[in-house]
């Protein structure tokens, strides 16, 4: 009896994980965020004896392009739109080898302040000491784009998440940015801050933001709906031609097929936590709409599951 209740088991895991391939790695960021607990949402799901997934912590966006252009820890990763578009401008060569291979979540931008600071919104910034976030982070991207596009003008520094928020709430910052899927656990564990309205026309204008809004009681702070704006972020690969064929199109497979699962909101038995709520933003036909080069092998699998639905 035991040895069938293995069996079946067994069958199960392959039939939801991946089940051919090698070893790889998915360039995620901090374990405070949003890519991080969700790249172990796809390791309880997707990981197989011999194709297991590492889980490689990072600054964020533009060290996760870094990443998969050369380095052999991690295949995969997931970057920002406007990340992507950033690095295009620095590296233009480099960028041709980058390529989507499933649409994710969007992130929200997130502009903090103490709860008893007088600054109420965005516009309020200027000549204030403001966290950026770690340099090279996706939100150090969003901030750069945001500041240019706005002309805003502040004193800016870096920090890490949970070295910002503690600067913000010890007065040595006015105000900190953070662009991760909301809800955030950091700013959701943090009593004594609150998120401020962004709003501006010059953003309204960028064709990779779209308006959004945070729900009053997202954050023990936050008691009246914030407006703000979103991007995209995506699953990124080398522009394999013929090595990590099978990777890409298992990997790409299994989160499609198990996308159901994962946004019931049930238990990740690695994490001992529900999968993360963001997974309820995922569409993979979204792939057809992304503005950046889908690597074929992850378009054809993704149109092939939608067509058994």
């Amino acid at each position: 009896m035991k040895r069938t209740l293995f069996a079946l088991a067994a069958i199960a895991l392959a039939t939801s994980a991946v089940a051919q391939g090698k070893p790889f790695g998915i360039a995620s960021a901090s374990p405070n965020g949003t890519n991080w607990p969700m790249t172990e949402d796809i390791r309880a799901v997707c990981s197989a004896p011999g194709a297991e997934i590492t889980n490689v912590v990072t600054n964020g966006t533009l060290d996760n392009i870094v990443m998969v252009h050369g380095d052999p820890r991690a295949q995969f990763g997931i970057a920002q739109l406007d990340g992507l578009k950033y690095q295009q401008g620095v590296d233009k060569r480099m960028m041709e080898k980058i390529q989507v291979v499933f649409p994710f979540f969007s992130t929200e931008v997130h502009v903090i302040v103490a709860a008893d600071s007088p600054i109420t919104d965005f516009s309020q910034l200027a000549g204030k000491r403001v966290i950026e976030g770690p340099e090279g982070s996706g939100t150090w991207v969003s901030v750069q784009v945001i500041k240019s596009l706005t002309q805003s003008k502040w004193n800016g520094f870096y920090a890490t998440q949970a070295d910002g928020m503690k600067a913000l709430l010890a007065g040595q910052a006015d105000a900190m940015f953070i662009v991760a899927g909301s809800p955030v656990g950091i700013i959701k564990d943090t009593a004594g801050a609150r998120v401020i309205s962004l709003k501006h026309p010059e953003l309204d204008k960028f064709e990779l933001y779209t308006r959004a809004m945070i729900p009053a009681g997202t954050y023990a702070g936050t008691k009246q709906t914030v407006n703000t704006y979103k991007v995209d972020n995506a699953l990124i690969t080398y522009a394999f031609k013929a090595e990590r064929q099978a990777e890409i199109s298992n990997l790409v497979g299994c989160v499609t097929r198990n996308l159901e699962k994962l946004q019931a909101g049930g238990m990740n038995p690695l994490t001992q936590k529900p999968f993360h709520p963001k997974w309820r933003d995922v569409d993979p036909i979204d792939i057809n709409r992304i503005a950046w080069p889908v690597h074929p092998a992850a378009k054809a699998v993704i149109n092939r599951e939608a067509k058994k639905k």
